[in-house]
Formats: C-alpha cells, sequence, structure tokens
C-alpha cells in the first residue's frame, strides 16, 4: 500500500536534522573551498584486491590527468597493518586485480600501450606478461572499433577478463577479438541493427578459454558480440567443484534479453545448462552458501532476501532493508567450504553501500556509517580491505574484521580532496501527491544562512543519488558542488523507486521486456509522470520550509535524467532553465534505432494509430508548453537531439545545441565525457548558463563569449514567456515563475 501522506519539514525543523546528520558532524573540520579542478580530479577506485593472508592490498584508481587530456590508472599497494600507501604503476588502464592463490603475487590486466593484457606483478610493480594476445582489438566510440556500451573511452583489449580457481591451478580467461568477413553482405536483422551506427564499427567474437596447471588451455565456448554478459562480465565465474558456472545472453528478440546458466565439467570437458532466466538481474553470479541464486524480492518496506535452488527450493533469510546486485555495490564472494558468503548491498532507507555476511542460517549486516563501494576479501573471507566514501567523505581505505564488523581506517585515497571542507548535504525523502517516496540529498550553499531564499537547481539521474562522493553518474557535467559554492540549493532527486509497488514494478517490467501490460498511458503515467510529480513535490515542500525562491528553479540531467528533463519542462511550469545531458530518448525519430524500447512507451511507431500518443508527451511535439530556456549538451548528436532543437528553435524556445567531440575526427566522446578539457568546459558552460537564466548574470568566466551574446538576443522578450495574468496564474496547477529582473 502506498503511503497517504506528504512530507514538509519546517525550516527550523529542517535544520536541527541537518544538524544531527552524519554527513554535518564530517565536516565540523575547515578547510578550503571547492574548484572545479577538485570535480574533474575526484579518484575512482575501480578495483581492489586483498592478500589471501590478508596483510597486503592493492588497488587501482582513475584519476583525469588534464595535460595528459585523458585519465590514467595509478596502482597502489597498501601495508594493512601500518596503512602505509606506495604506487607502483601508472598506466593507460588497469582492472581486475586479483592475489594469485598460493603465491605473494598479484595478476591484472594492464595497459602499457599494447591494450589490455594479463599480467602477474609483484609487490614493488615488477611486471612479466601471462597471456598476452597478439592482436588486441579497438574497442570505444571510434571508426574501426567495437563499441562496447556508452562509456568506454577509445581503447584496445587484448585480455577481456580473467579468474584464478581457488587453488591457483586453473586459469580462465576471456579474448575478444576481431571477427572475420567483416565485408561480406549482411541481411535482414543485421542490416537493421545498424540503424543509429554512426562510426564504422567491426564485428568481433569472444572465446572463453581454460588454462589447466600443465599449461595447456582449452576453448570453452565462442560468444558473439550480441553477448552482453560476454562482452561486459567475461570473468563472471563460479568454480563449484570440478565445473566452471558462467552466464551467456541468448537472442529471443526480447529488450530484456535471455540469459542462461552454463557449466563447463573439467574433467568430462563438455558444457551443460543448468537454469535460464528472462531478465540479468546482475552480472555476477550470486551463489548463496545452500548453493542456489540469491536475490531481494518483494514490494515497499517488505523486502525479503532469498535463495531459490535449481529444483525450485526456497530458503528464505528474512527481511532486509537493501537489495543486491546492484553494480556499484561491493560484488560477491564465497569462503572456500561455501559456507559463508559476502554481498555487497545497496540500502533502500539511507542509500549507502554496504556488506552482508551469510551463513546458512543467517544474515548479518555490515555498517560503518558510510559506503563502502569496493572491498577485497582475504582467503579465509575473515576480513576485508574497503573503499569507504560519502557525499562529504573523501573516498579512504578501511579495514574490517568481517566476522565482528569492527572497522578502522588505514589511508586517504586523494589528500587533495581531504583539504576541502565539507559542504552541508542532507539526506531527504520527500513524498508525492501519488504517494510515492523520492529519496535524495539537499546540498546547501556555503555560508547558508536560515530566513535567506536561494536560487535551486534540481540534478536527476534516476537512482545515483546515493552516498558517494562526487560521482559522475550522478551528477555528470553539472558541478553541483560549484553551484552551491556560488549559492545555489541543489538538490539531487531519484526517480520514485519501483520496489515501493507492484503497479511500478509492472511498468518498469514491460518497459524493460519491450511490451505490456501495462497499457503505453499506463507506463507513461507510471514511470515518467509520477517521477515528475515527485520531482514537483519536493521542490514546493523546500519552498514552504523557505529554503529555496521558486522563482529562480532549474533542472539538469543526463541521459536517463535527460528523459526527466525533457518530460518536466514540457509537463511544469515551475522551471526557468534546463540542462539536458545526451538524451534524446521520447522523441519520433528515435523510434528506428530503439524500437523495442519505444513500443511499451507510445505502443508503436509514430507513423500510424499511435501518433496521439507521441503528440501528448513527446517533448518535441510538445515545445509550445516549454518554460525554461533550455541547453542541449551532447557527445553524439543523434537526429533525436537535433529533433528536440529545431522543435525549440521553431517554438520560439531560448535554447542551444553544444556538441563536444572526440579526441580526434575519427571517434566520438563517451557518454559520461572521458576527456578532461571537455568535462572543464561542459561545468564551465552549465555554470554559465543557469547564472545567465536563472540569476540575470553574465558569469566572467562563462566560454563562449560569442554564445552568450547570443542568448541576449534569445532572451529578448523570452524571459516572462510563462509569466500569466493573475487569473490565469490562480487557475494554473503550479506556481508560475516570475519575471526574472
Amino acid at each position: 500500500m502506498k503511503p497517504l501522506f506528504r512530507s514538509g519539514l519546517p525550516a527550523a525543523a529542517f535544520l536541527a536534522a541537518a544538524a544531527l546528520s552524519p554527513a554535518i558532524a564530517a565536516g565540523e573540520s575547515k578547510g578550503r573551498p571547492w574548484t572545479i579542478e577538485d570535480i574533474l580530479t575526484v579518484p575512482e577506485v575501480n578495483e581492489i584486491a586483498l592478500a589471501h593472508d590478508g596483510k597486503r592490498a592493492i588497488y587501482a584508481v582513475d584519476i583525469a590527468d588534464i595535460a595528459a587530456g585523458r585519465p590514467r590508472s595509478h596502482v597502489r599497494t597498501v601495508d594493512v597493518a601500518t596503512g602505509r600507501t606506495r604506487t607502483i604503476l601508472t598506466v593507460e588502464a588497469a582492472k581486475s586485480l586479483r592475489p594469485i592463490p598460493g603465491t605473494p603475487d598479484w595478476s591484472a590486466l594492464l595497459d602499457f600501450g599494447d591494450g589490455l593484457q594479463l599480467y602477474r606483478m609483484d609487490n614493488e610493480g615488477a611486471v612479466r606478461p601471462l597471456i598476452v594476445n597478439p592482436s588486441p582489438v579497438p574497442v570505444g566510440k571510434a571508426d574501426m572499433s567495437f563499441p562496447i556500451g556508452g562509456g568506454m573511452r577509445p581503447s584496445r583489449i587484448g585480455v577481456l577478463d580473467y579468474d584464478w580457481s581457488p587453488d591457483g591451478k586453473w586459469l580462465w580467461y576471456s579474448l575478444i577479438k576481431a571477427k572475420p568477413g567483416a565485408g561480406r553482405v549482411r541481411f535482414d536483422d543485421e542490416v537493421s541493427a545498424l540503424r543509429n551506427r554512426r562510426r564504422s564499427a567491426i564485428e568481433v567474437e569472444v572465446d572463453y578459454l581454460l588454462r589447466g596447471p600443465d599449461g595447456a588451455a582449452v576453448r570453452i565456448a565462442t560468444r558473439p558480440s550480441t553477448d552482453r554478459v560476454a562482452t561486459r562480465g567475461g570473468g563472471r565465474i563460479v568454480w563449484q567443484n570440478d565445473e566452471v558456472r558462467f552466464r551467456v545472453e541468448v537472442q529471443d528478440g526480447t529488450l530484456g534479453g535471455k540469459f542462461e546458466l552454463w557449466a563447463w565439467d573439467r574433467t568430462k570437458q563438455a558444457i551443460s545448462k543448468l537454469a535460464s532466466q528472462r531478465d540479468l538481474l546482475s552480472m555476477w553470479i550470486l551463489v548463496g552458501p545452500h548453493g542456489g541464486q540469491l536475490a531481494t524480492t518483494g514490494v515497499d518496506k517488505k523486502l525479503e532476501l532469498v535463495e531459490t535452488s535449481s529444483d525450485g527450493r526456497r530458503h528464505s533469510y528474512g527481511p532486509v532493508a537493501f537489495e543486491i546486485g546492484d553494480p556499484r555495490a561491493a560484488g560477491w564472494k564465497m569462503s572456500a567450504d561455501g559456507r559463508r558468503v559476502v554481498l555487497g548491498t545497496r540500502g533502500t532507507e539511507d542509500l549507502r553501500y554496504g556488506l552482508a555476511v551469510l551463513e546458512r542460517n543467517a544474515v548479518r549486516v555490515i555498517d560503518t556509517g558510510a559506503s563502502l563501494t569496493r572491498c577485497g576479501f582475504d582467503g579465509a573471507l575473515a576480513t576485508a580491505v574497503c573503499v569507504e566514501e560519502g557525499m562529504t567523505i573523501p573516498p579512504r581505505l578501511i579495514h574490517i574484521d568481517l566476522r565482528t564488523g569492527a572497522a578502522r581506517r588505514l589511508d586517504s585515497i586523494s589528500s587533495r580532496h581531504d583539504a576541502i571542507e565539507p559542504l552541508r548535504v542532507i539526506p531527504r525523502s520527500f513524498v508525492s501527491r501519488d504517494g510515492y517516496r523520492a529519496q535524495g540529498y539537499v546540498v546547501l550553499p556555503r555560508g547558508y544562512r536560515e530566513g535567506e531564499r536561494y536560487p535551486a537547481l534540481v540534478v536527476t539521474h534516476g537512482s545515483d543519488a546515493d552516498e558517494r562522493f562526487s560521482e559522475p553518474g550522478n551528477q555528470w557535467n553539472y558541478p553541483v558542488q560549484l553551484f552551491a559554492e556560488r549559492g545555489y540549493v541543489v538538490l539531487l532527486l531519484n526517480d520514485p523507486s519501483p520496489r515501493q509497488s507492484d503497479e511500478l514494478m509492472d511498468a518498469y517490467r514491460a518497459w524493460m521486456r519491450g511490451k505490456g501490460p501495462p497499457d503505453p498511458d499506463t507506463v507513461r503515467q507510471r514511470i515518467w509522470l509520477n517521477g515528475i510529480h515527485s520531482i514537483e513535490d519536493a521542490v514546493k515542500d523546500l519552498s514552504t520550509e523557505g529554503l529555496i525562491d521558486p522563482n529562480r528553479l532549474g533542472i539538469a540531467g543526463y541521459s536517463r535524467g535527460s528523459q526527466m528533463v525533457n518530460v518536466a519542462i514540457t509537463n511544469s511550469r515551475l522551471f526557468r532553465a534546463a540542462s539536458s545531458g545526451d538524451g534524446g530518448f521520447l522523441e519520433p525519430s528515435g523510434y528506428a534505432g530503439a524500437r523495442a524500447s519505444y513500443d511499451p512507451v507510445y505502443g508503436g511507431g509514430p507513423l500510424g494509430d499511435n501518433i496521439d500518443h507521441y503528440r501528448r508527451f513527446a517533448p518535441s511535439l510538445n515545445a509550445r508548453k516549454i518554460c525554461a530556456a533550455v541547453l542541449q549538451q551532447v557527445a553524439s548528436a543523434s537526429p533525436s537531439q537535433i529533433e528536440l532543437f529545431e522543435a525549440l528553435r521553431d517554438a520560439d524556445v531560448p535554447t542551444q545545441l553544444s556538441y563536444y567531440p572526440g579526441t580526434s575526427p575519427a571517434s566520438d566522446e563517451t557518454h559520461v565525457f572521458h576527456i578532461p578539457s571537455n568535462r572543464l568546459q561542459a561545468m564551465r558552460e552549465n555554470l554559465a548558463w543557469f547564472d545567465y537564466w536563472l540569476l540575470g548574470v553574465r558569469d566572467p568566466d562563462a566560454l563562449f563569449a560569442g554564445r552568450v551574446a547570443n542568448w541576449d538576443r534569445l532572451a529578448n522578450g523570452q524571459r516572462d514567456r510563462c509569466v500569466l495574468t493573475p487569473r490565469q496564474n490562480a487557475q494554473s496547477s503550479s506556481p508560475i515563475p516570475a519575471k526574472i529582473r
């Protein structure tokens, strides 16, 4: 059942809650303010491992190298007893760091300039090759490359992933290779798959191989590039006695896909199929202490952790306040005897990442008060070294005793960010008029004074507003911390979680599988319009509390967030300025390239009986309803983005479309910008855009000076485009912003 009340704290109560927040307590130390370079250089730990004896740890941290014009990976070792940290390597990329069982050495995928290959490495950083693919494959958004997702920057891959058997005698690895016959004639679905291609991509295959104690390798399977598990998770396997278990994706015409669990028997040298499922919940194969598959089930506040065996038997660990399988969480690890499992979790109430220790009949939560985003575990599964971070806590290393939950801090990951005086960040939960709860954070301006109303910016990206430190997956190129330094209140807000009700879950399932039920009107209402109501009502609560000025309100979001921005500005009169990042979904021109995603939303294509659905909902077809000045920043310049821009311009909406290029004419910028200069420019452009349209201020640091002069022309007579007469204002369901002076 959905809650029937709305939240809303008076200002005094809001600030009292803020004073008790752990995030506020973390900000008691004094330091310097944020700079734009601080946001650019926030370290991202993508891998961490702990030696089997628990005495040494190793991790790789990616940091933008402004001078080099790209991110670099720094490999560091840690003495667990003393916390002493040393950088032993700096390379183009470092992934999949693991201890080699039975030895003091490590293994890792490293790129020294000849693509990611598998190396052996000692604690001093001396390396030697283990597996080298002499023909690494170009990947990323570049000509003659294979695109893996939207976020991988142009690079080369030889070894895709790997894993050691528990005794260290067997090595599983996957090689990516260019598929021969790229110049062949293609037919039907193969041709349709090229519809959105902007670059001359190549075809690839992925080989799974198993090397035995004698050094000989056996090819287990060859998977096509359409198998997303193979191309993105080729090392996520489970060693089960004489079997190696792994997942494959089988194409069956649905958007969600069909996934099968296979097993390779090392003694019989044969493959068998163990199970199949419709939707892939996690790249990890989440096996429990009973040998079954783990999952969190249920809705609202009645989540349950269950383990289901291959014959359908179900074991419950009882109610939990977290979900498992989230790719942002700390992963999965099983003890050698199979009796204990450690899982990375994401809280449903506090939006923190943590750990849960499972034994056959019990679950125990490890909670340090901040997020544990990456962890390495010792061989006995008794201790862990984790990355701990939060909205006001820069990433740092901690040591955890998994038996007692006791934790101690080891070392900082970035002294530069430790020197910043934390902003005041308050976790908030809002309940909308529809009864759905949306969670997020309010970031207060530096030097906030009670009783003063501030300009405000809503930043959204679906579910990424959580206890992490300046996360690009959440704030993208929107410099949240600098907006707060400049005097804005920033609301980082998630969509209402579909876990809250069966109705929301049904709508999201329809969207993912490519067809209803429910019907398209219901899907649009439950996924997008309910989300807009949550944004509107959260903003109204903050206005009622006296925190924000509703006449100076903006909204920003990229990818999934861009959908919410585009729907918000065509269905709400609250916003005076908007920035929509690398989106375009929901526009009619996008149908040909994403039919399975569009069908449950609109019922079909735009050139038939479903045109009325598009007319009522597609942002470009509702451009004349928009009150906000709209900036689109894109890395792809897709037909959908251009369609919206042209519609906005035809409707006399102040608008700008900014395309950020790749490092060369043969490559594109990635969905999450990876080129430091592009990120710097995009952040500065956003600062200048919102300052101009919300505050009437020309940013002296603004780039593209000629564009600001163009904004003056766009603003001529447009600032008050949505100001109504008093009678019209009284009849409107949403507050109407006053003219900006």
